[in-house]
């Protein structure tokens, strides 16, 4: 039997509640809303939103990955 719009919009309350997720708002210029919006459908997104976020992760991604490189780097030095 499908849900009724109340049945889905309660679940997706529950949802986000559970995640944690709270909405950000961002001002930007027209034409970084535009190159975000071309961005996205150049790598695959329907959603900017999704794009926005997989942009952060892969940066985290790289912060940590820059970050245990640098800790290798200062164990290989004389002294360390």
């Amino acid at each position: 039997m499908a849900k009724t719009d109340a049945e889905r919009k309660r679940a997706q309350r529950k949802r986000k509640e559970h995640l944690r997720m709270q909405r950000m708002e961002l001002d930007l210029a027209w034409g970084e809303r535009e190159l975000i919006a071309s961005n996205a459908e150049a790598r695959g997104f329907t959603d900017q939103t999704e794009y926005l976020v997989r942009l952060v992760l892969d940066d985290a991604d790289r912060i940590d990955r820059d970050r245990s490189r640098d800790k290798e780097n200062e164990q290989k030095q004389p002294g360390a």
